[in-house]
């Protein structure tokens, strides 16, 4: 994963405490650090007599009951802005616990890794705006991640809370079988450049300043690999993952070697919507088992 971002603005990351972003806005850490969660899922808690929560995390005991110690119990909206089991597990029991009503994008419970309690009474909108009383909240789809994937802007203090769309200190996994598309993913980093957002508020590590240098990042950084892989294909004319992932990846060892795995599925997809390749003998959602090939 790329270590691509300078732009972090620094506040603790302290597990199951609030810590204060601005007059708004407070975050409350989870203990779940990983691979793939890096310090744990941040859950923002936005208001300053009753709250709205975006990204309540995971179902885990200590985390609900340090959002409900911070906000006082006094919670009139949940936000999650995908189903990952690291992000909306926590808004069924906030709810139950609150009243509170969930708002997002269901899940596809056909999907495996997904969390089939968040249950949001309809599908938010793109582009439509949440009336908090003193602040508004605007959804905006940016499928990628997830096919399902929607940030929040919180439009008082033009804070982007990005969910897994950005991540401070690595690019985000794209994964193929819960219906994430690289093609997509890029159009949603184009979607979001320009309209004045002035802070990103990723699910996972710090904030970030200057958007759209971010985004820029990002998005170029997606298009070298890509290149990589494409003209790794070009050379080898055909082959697996396993055998690209290492000339498209040669930097990478260890733990991370699977991400890479994913990743290049999701460039190699992105290959085939392009008309650049094509794959055969697909067996339904194992990495490695397709025969990519280039196309002539």
């Amino acid at each position: 994963m790329a270590d691509i971002h300078t732009t972090l603005v620094h506040f603790d990351l302290i597990y199951d405490e609030p810590v204060v972003l601005s007059p708004l806005v407070k975050r409350i850490t989870a203990n779940n650090p990983s691979l793939f969660t890096g310090p744990g899922t941040n859950t923002y808690l936005i208001g300053t007599d009753r709250f709205t929560v975006v990204d309540p995390g995971p179902n885990e005991p200590a985390h609900i009951e340090a959002i409900l110690k911070a906000t006082d119990g006094k919670i009139d909206r949940i936000l999650a802005t995908h189903g990952h089991e690291d992000h909306s597990p926590a808004a069924k029991p906030l709810a139950d616990a609150t009243g509170a009503q969930m708002i997002g994008l269901t899940v596809n419970p056909d999907l495996e890794h997904l969390d089939t309690t968040f249950t949001p009474e309809r599908d938010v909108a793109d582009g439509e705006i949440i009336d908090c009383g003193d602040y508004q909240i605007k959804a905006i789809y940016t499928p990628g991640h997830l096919k399902r994937h929607v940030c929040f802007l919180l439009q008082q203090e033009q804070m982007l809370f990005a969910g897994d769309h950005i991540m401070q200190g690595a690019t985000v996994v794209i994964i193929p079988p819960h219906g994430g598309t690289m093609w997509e993913y890029l159009e949603s980093l184009d979607k979001l450049k320009g309209t004045g957002i002035e802070l990103l508020a990723p699910a996972h590590g710090h904030l970030l300043s200057d958007p759209d240098k971010v985004f820029q990042e990002l998005y170029d950084h997606r298009l070298s690999r890509e290149h990589k892989a494409l003209s790794v294909l070009q050379s080898m004319k055909k082959g697996t993952i396993e055998e690209l992932a290492p000339l498209v990846y040669p930097e990478v060892e260890g733990d991370l070697i699977k991400g890479t795995h994913i990743a290049l599925w999701s460039h190699l997809q992105k290959l085939v919507h392009d008309g650049k390749a094509t794959k055969h003998h697909e067996k339904h959602w194992i990495v490695g088992e397709e025969i990519w090939e280039i196309i002539e």
